[in-house]
């Protein structure tokens, strides 16, 4: 059984099943970024979970509909398959995956470059842009609902905090 989280003495949450292993394994040096660590993975999983679930819900995963959305707000609605993969951060034989089953499903189509007819692009169908449009409109409600009880400086806190993490692991990474 999950145990509920709780309110500390300096008036935050913290998770006392994340404490407690911290403090069996000899970590209360390190409890701090440990326990941040712990937090925020398991926001990023109920936020997937959460967007998974309601992706579902439009008949689509979310990475299919990362595709869509790529495609939908490019010039022409299109894409060279291998610039797609890099927009999204996957490898380009998972956008091949992912491009077969939305192609399947007619709401993309793959097309030959003109000026190079080597390079394959994906550009979204009619179909596939009304499927966007449809979901654009549930889209901001869902999202937004994520927040409902954060006032705005807690917004503003959660997307600084969470962009210098971002900036944190570019530099470690050499990435910029």
């Amino acid at each position: 059984m999950v145990q509920p989280l709780r309110l500390g003495k300096d008036g935050r949450l913290f998770d006392p099943t994340v404490r407690e292993s911290i403090a069996r394994l000899g970590g209360d040096r390190d409890a701090e970024p440990l326990e941040a660590f712990a937090a925020l993975r398991l926001a990023a999983q109920r936020v997937h979970t959460a967007m998974e679930r309601w992706t579902e819900s439009h008949g689509l995963s979310e990475s299919r509909l990362r595709v869509l959305m790529a495609l939908y707000f490019s010039p022409g609605r299109r894409r060279p398959l291998g610039e797609l993969a890099e927009v999204l951060g996957v490898v380009p034989r998972t956008v091949t995956d992912l491009v077969d089953v939305l192609e399947r499903d007619g709401l993309i189509r793959r097309i030959h470059d003109t000026a190079d007819r080597r390079s394959i692009h994906a550009q979204l169908t009619d179909a596939g842009a009304e499927r966007v449009k449809a979901i654009r409109r549930d889209a901001v409600s869902q999202q937004t609902a994520f927040f409902a009880s954060f006032d705005q400086g807690q917004l503003a806190d959660l997307r600084h905090l969470c962009l210098l993490l971002v900036r944190q692991l570019n530099q470690s990474q050499g990435d910029s």
